[in-house]
């Protein structure tokens, strides 16, 4: 498979030599798409599965730098893995078909350090998009993809880590070109797809993978007891595919985000709601019952979904006694809370507690030390590097995800623990399910685990690794506190004492017209103007009645006193817009102080590209030991205890208190340019819960941001800058 390539390759830069540089630049765009015709370009994307290896734990390929360079491929392709079904009793190996990069789940490992450039050739080798789609600003062209740097620091604009370009099915020419600063924070970062519209279906197959930056000063990993500890990466993901190996894109008659009315199943056949009374994502089927097909009629065999650790499930890690490990933990799902904790797998003892030594790549203060049994909580996109340490016996232990759902856990957004937060800040349950057409654990969302008992189904706690300590005795010491400071940022101190030279306040609302449901007199006073704005036409040509915004908060509209419809006129949009951003005066050198409301009964993460932000409040609490993140989750809306009409049901959204957090921030200068702020439950993403973003290089002046790449003059030394990747090697092996 690989000789194919060289072979390739020579002859290619063989020719450039021969007949110099404006002959082959003119050659590469001829035969870069006769190779792709030839299955050349697809070699990476086949016969790729996803199985653990004979022994050991399963970890992503990894290519590093070389001489400041990282210069790869990735290929976007449908690949043929295998699944551990845990939807079926018991569970089956099966095999699925999903959207990957390389082929495998994750995709390979891009390492480099601070200051190196990264340029990555995107190969787009998914199937041509459907015709005859809804369109506008209904999810459609699956098979179109982009590619975000989760957490990097860097330019937004052009070739670089720009999520409003767009690459459809059979292009080869693709080029991202990422510089990371000389002071960039080392740490865990990740990529994934990031296409508007698309990226839920993307996901689904586990279109991601690690970036991990290394070097750089105040870097975790010149810490002696880090830099001797064994690195393990672990993702974490939901795979989801149809009883016949298919990973499916949307509902194309929805017109809402979920199904409702429930499906009656003591019928025989079931009783189904109509095709426009289905969920987006209902061709997964309720507990895998609801039809696959258009017609609405046919109920369908269950559906598939996996939980998975570097695309297996439950593989398995060894440790010796005394050992100390890094574990880079990823939440790479498509919209769930994990609250993990390693437990011991013999009943009565004790488990392992985390170590978190850094959070969404940031290194912290001083390492958050979790007892056993506390949960570690991580919101979809989050990072966290801990530190484990082994007891001196031998044991078997499983990390574990407990139930986010039925409200029997209580846990807290934040690892902060002391004596005044002996459970960490304001914990409460962490309900995460996003829609009831994926097929799920048990139990579902406010129900009691008991109802899972003895039903046979797959259920909480989740096992996502198990962990087998045996062999010689080591004794390793977990770090001392206090860890390095990381550079690249301003100073905690700098954060809190600057006067904010802008303070803001945006929140996550959530409009529903399903009259059983949500009755309109229910409603947030937004929905019925911005209801009328998103009509038909707007979705593609037939109705939408479900609304994910993310909306400037100090927006209020104008009162009109009509129940049905309370505040009109608002000035803003609510549902993502590429080409307004929702604030036209944020400054690059500026420091500003926002805070995001939650408005709806389930967690939303906030995620902001570009800049990492100083979290200070959970829930107006502030926090002892603010926290650097680039992704958090924003509690949900409480209902008072003494208000039944709160809670309903139906519930009054309007009665409940908002989750929020309050975070400062930094406008460093790299980053001028346009990207986004949304909800990291992809789906909500996908349907609009997100906002353009510009920072301006003075006021007054545009950012830069260009939406029509294409129409771009193409700059010659870097495409064929990117075709170099031939010539270095594609993967270097880093110590495990």
């Amino acid at each position: 498979m690989l000789k194919a390539q060289q072979n390739s390759t020579r002859w290619w830069w063989a020719l450039v030599s021969l007949m110099g540089t404006g002959f082959a630049m003119t050659l590469m765009l001829i035969t870069s798409s006769s190779l792709l015709s030839q299955g050349v370009l697809r070699q990476y994307c086949t016969g790729a599965g996803s199985s653990p290896p004979p022994s050991g734990f399963p970890l992503p390929q990894v290519r590093q730098s070389l001489n400041g360079k990282l210069r790869t491929t990735l290929h976007a392709c449908i690949a043929t893995n295998e699944m551990l079904d845990e939807n079926q009793v018991p569970p089956v190996t099966v095999q699925f078909n999903p959207p990957t990069f390389e082929g495998t789940i994750p995709g390979p490992t891009l390492s480099v350090k601070s200051g190196d450039k990264l340029s990555i050739l995107l190969v787009d080798e998914l199937p041509a998009n459907p015709p005859n789609q809804r369109a506008n600003h209904f999810p459609h062209d699956p098979n179109s993809i982009n590619l975000h740097t989760h957490g990097l620091t860097v330019s937004p604009l052009l070739y670089s880590d720009n999520i409003f370009r767009e690459f459809n099915p059979g292009t080869t020419n693709n080029n991202v070109y990422v510089d990371i600063p000389q002071d960039h924070p080392s740490g865990t970062y990740w990529y994934h797809v990031h296409k508007h519209g698309s990226a839920t279906f993307q996901f689904l197959g586990g279109m991601a993978g690690f970036l991990i930056v290394e070097g750089g000063p105040g870097t975790l990993d010149t810490v002696p007891e880090v830099a001797a500890a064994k690195d393990v990466p672990m993702a974490f993901q939901f795979v989801r595919s149809l009883s016949d190996g298919r990973v499916v894109f949307v509902h194309e008659q929805a017109q809402q985000f979920g199904t409702f009315p429930f499906p009656d199943f003591t019928k025989n056949p079931p009783v189904l709601p109509p095709p426009e009374d289905q969920g987006v994502w209902s061709t997964y089927g309720l507990d895998g019952m609801l039809p696959l097909e258009p017609d609405g009629k046919t109920p369908a065999p269950p559906s598939r979904y996996s939980y998975t650790t570097n695309g297996v499930a439950n593989p398995t890690l060894q440790m010796r006694p005394g050992e100390v490990q890094r574990w880079r933990l990823l939440n790479a799902t498509d919209g769930d809370n994990l609250q993990l904790v390693l437990k011991s797998s013999e009943n009565g003892n004790q488990g392992l507690g985390l170590n978190v030594v850094a959070m969404d790549a940031i290194t912290v203060p001083k390492t958050y030390r979790l007892a056993a049994g506390d949960p570690l909580v991580m919101g979809p996109g989050q990072r966290m590097d801990v530190m484990v340490k082994a007891p001196g016996m031998p044991g078997t232990y499983l990390l574990q995800t407990k139930d986010p759902n039925s409200g029997e856990v209580k846990a807290s957004v934040s690892p902060y623990r002391d004596s005044n937060f002996p459970s960490g800040i304001d914990p409460a349950w962490r309900p995460s399910r996003h829609s009831f057409d994926f097929p799920s654990p048990c139990p579902g969302l406010g129900a009691s685990s008991s109802s899972c008992v003895g039903a046979g189904r797959f259920s909480y706690p989740v096992t996502l690794a198990t962990i087998v300590v045996s062999g010689a005795t080591t004794d390793m010491n977990l770090p001392a506190d206090p860890l390095p400071t990381p550079q690249g940022l301003p100073s905690i101190e700098t954060m809190l004492s600057r006067t904010p030279d802008a303070v803001r306040n945006v929140v996550f609302e959530l409009c529903g017209s399903v009259s059983a449901f949500m009755p309109p007199s229910l409603n947030l006073p937004s929905c019925g103007w911005y209801f009328a704005k998103y009509n038909a036409t707007y979705w593609g040509g037939a109705p939408f009645t479900t609304l994910q915004m993310m909306r400037d908060a100090d927006d209020v509209g104008e009162p009109t006193g009509n129940p049905s419809m309370p505040r009109i006129n608002f000035k803003k949009e609510g549902l993502f817009d590429p080409t307004k951003p929702l604030f036209p005066d944020m400054i690059a050198g500026n420091y500003e102080e926002w805070t995001v409301y939650n408005r709806t009964n389930s967690d939303h993460p906030f995620h902001i590209h570009q800049n990492h932000v100083l979290i200070t409040k959970i829930n107006g609490i502030t926090l002892p030991l603010p926290e650097w993140h680039d992704t958090l989750v924003v509690p949900a809306a409480v209902c008072p205890p003494d208000n039944p009409t709160c809670s309903g049901p139906p519930q009054n959204i309007n009665l409940a208190t908002p989750g929020s957090i309050t975070f400062r921030t930094y406008f460093n200068p790299v980053t001028v340019g346009c990207f986004v702020a949304h909800c990291h439950i992809i789906d909500h993403e996908d349907l609009g819960m997100m906002q353009r973003m510009d920072i301006l290089p003075v006021a007054g002046r545009g950012s830069g941001c260009r939406l029509d790449v294409a129409a771009i003059k193409p700059d010659l030394r870097k495409l064929l800058a990117g075709f170099e990747i031939c010539t270095a090697p594609r993967f270097s092996s880093r110590k495990q």
